[in-house]
C-alpha cells in the first residue's frame, strides 16, 4: 500500500470522521518520530515498524489509503499535540504506542489495545553507578514531553481501568524533556552525565537502538506494564466501533503476535 506524508492546517470536517475516510478513500494519521523499532524510516525514506505496520494493517481492513500528516512548517506533529487531543481537523488516528490513561480519555477515545508495554531505564554503557532504578534517584532523567514516561518520572497516577497503580522507583528524579524521541537518545548518546544520566522509555524501543549501535544499557528491573491503545477523537461512535472490530480480528487471527514477534521477538499483544 502506497504511503504519502502531506501538509495539513487544522480545518473542520463535516459529518462523522467515518463518513469522511470512506468518501475520501484515505485515513489520515501523523507522521511517526523515528522510534525504533515502533517506527524507522528506510533507506527508500518510507517508514515501517511495529506501530506502523499496524496502522498499515488497519487502513488495509478498512479498504482505504493510509497518509500521513505533517505540518504546515514541515515539522513532525508532537506527542504533546497527539495525546491532548488538539489535533481536530489534522488526522483522524493515533497508532504511537499510547497509554489509555484517565487523564488522555478526558480529550480522547480508546476503541482498542494493541499490544503492552514495559517500561524500563537505560543509561549510557559507560555508566557504572546506576544500577537500579533506585540509583536513578536524584538524578537527570531523559522523557518525551508528554509521555507516559514522562508521568511516571512525575509521579502521576496512572489511573487505568484494570491496571493497579505504579510502585515509583525512582525518588526526586530531575526530568529533562525532549519533543521528540530523536532528541531524547541524542542527549545521551553524548556520553555519561554530560546532557543526561538516564532515560525512561520501552524496552523493546531501547533494545532495538542498543541493536543499532547506540551506546545504551538497561538497568535493573522494569519500571512497569501497561496497555496501549489506538486512539481517535470522542463523537464518533461508529468510527470507534470500526476501529474495535478490525483490531479484534487483528488479535483473533493472530496478525497482532506475527508483528509482535517480528519487531520484537517477543509477544507483547493485549487482550
Amino acid at each position: 500500500m502506497a504511503l504519502a506524508c502531506i501538509a495539513l492546517a487544522p480545518a473542520a470536517r463535516a459529518g462523522a470522521v467515518l463518513d469522511h475516510i470512506h468518501s475520501t478513500g484515505i485515513i489520515r494519521a501523523p507522521t511517526p518520530d523515528v522510534w525504533p523499532p515502533q517506527a524507522i524510516k528506510t533507506e527508500s525514506g518510507d517508514f515501517d515498524g511495529f506501530d506502523v505496520a499496524v496502522l498499515r494493517e488497519i487502513a488495509r481492513r478498512m479498504g482505504v489509503k493510509l497518509e500521513y500528516v505533517i505540518n504546515p512548517d514541515g515539522s513532525v506533529p508532537t506527542w504533546e499535540e497527539q495525546e491532548t487531543g488538539k489535533w481536530g481537523g489534522k488526522y483522524d488516528i493515533v497508532v504511537g504506542s499510547m497509554t489509555p490513561t484517565a487523564k488522555r480519555a478526558e480529550h480522547l477515545a480508546f476503541p482498542a489495545n494493541y499490544y503492552d508495554g514495559i517500561g524500563v531505564l537505560a543509561v549510557h554503557r559507560d555508566n557504572t553507578t546506576i544500577r537500579t532504578p533506585a540509583d536513578a534517584s536524584g538524578k537527570r532523567i531523559g522523557a518525551l514531553a508528554g509521555s507516559q514516561y514522562d508521568h511516571y518520572l512525575r509521579r502521576e497516577p496512572v489511573k487505568i481501568v484494570g491496571i493497579p497503580e505504579f510502585v515509583f522507583k525512582i525518588d526526586s528524579p530531575v526530568i529533562v524533556n525532549y519533543p521528540h524521541e530523536e532528541d531524547v537518545y541524542a542527549a545521551l548518546a553524548k556520553g555519561d552525565g554530560v546532557e543526561l544520566d538516564a532515560i525512561a522509555n520501552l524496552l523493546p524501543a531501547v533494545m532495538a537502538l542498543i541493536k543499532e549501535g547506540k551506546p545504551f544499557k538497561v538497568v535493573g528491573q522494569p519500571l512497569y506494564r501497561v496497555p496501549h491503545a489506538v486512539a481517535i477523537l470522542p463523537g464518533d461512535d461508529e468510527f470507534a466501533a470500526e476501529i474495535t472490530k478490525v483490531v479484534g480480528q487483528m488479535h483473533d487471527d493472530g496478525t497482532l503476535k506475527l508483528l509482535s514477534m517480528k519487531w520484537y521477538s517477543l509477544d507483547l499483544t493485549s487482550e
